[in-house]
């Protein structure tokens, strides 16, 4: 189905420690070409941009083998339903910009913004080793860089909040510069004009972990939307 979000996990799973890949790349791929997700025991922010991109802490970009695994990914194709041109586009406003155009309350949306990025903050992990620290340990201690003028595209969805439990409530974006050596996790942005895709997203279907941990592990995460909240931004 063209218009199918597919989850690989959910956003609980990764709150509450299960870290470690279990869904191949070459298994997402089947599913589409667009989308974002994190790398086994969290070493990296996952751009999915027809490659899987991988953005470290302490590595340049690079692209993922087919027989990497995952623990969390949003995968579509991505067939746009409008393109426009858009000015003066920030995180902040993009909601509001988005809602002239339709009505993303109780629908998934699929979000491509390409052009040249006046300010762009964005994250990347460090992997993680065994017993696995608490989700806000591990972004406590991670690389924020803050750069300016750059060219290239952020790649995410809108979810819902009806749909929070899960996955991440409003927008989630991930970056990947046009050179491909620069990505990850965008905290904040503002942009003088860009190229706004988007495309509404009618099914979502979610693939859960078939491993021992997950049927056994506690998925209740306290105080779940304020963990959230801290790890994205």
């Amino acid at each position: 189905m063209a218009k199918e979000l597919k989850q690989f996990s959910t956003i609980n799973a990764l709150m509450a420690g299960l870290y470690d890949g279990v869904f191949a790349v070459n298994t997402a791929k089947t599913c589409g070409n667009f989308g974002l997700g994190c790398s086994h025991a969290l070493a990296g922010e996952v751009i999915i941009d027809k490659d899987f991109l991988e953005a470290r802490g302490d590595q340049d970009v690079r692209i993922m083998a087919n027989n990497e695994c995952l623990p969390f990914i949003q995968i579509t194709t991505f067939q746009p339903d409008k393109i426009i041109r858009a000015e003066n586009v920030q995180k902040s406003n993009l909601y509001t910009l988005l809602q002239q155009h339709l009505s993303l309350d109780n629908i998934f949306v699929a979000v491509k913004i390409t052009g040249k990025f006046h300010m762009l903050k964005i994250r990347r992990p460090f992997a993680q080793h065994k017993p696995y620290p608490a989700i806000t340990d591990v972004f406590a201690n991670q690389v924020v860089d803050s750069v300016s003028d750059i060219e290239g595209t952020l790649i995410g969805f809108w979810t819902p909040d009806c749909f929070k439990e899960l996955s991440v409530a409003g927008f989630h974006l991930h970056f990947i510069d046009t050179t491909r050596k620069i990505g990850g996790h965008v905290i904040d942005f503002n942009s003088e004009q860009v190229e706004l895709a988007y495309e509404c997203k009618y099914s979502f279907s979610i693939v859960l972990p078939e491993i021992e941990e997950y049927l056994h592990h506690d998925l209740q995460v306290k105080d779940l939307h304020k963990v959230i909240g801290l790890v994205e931004n």
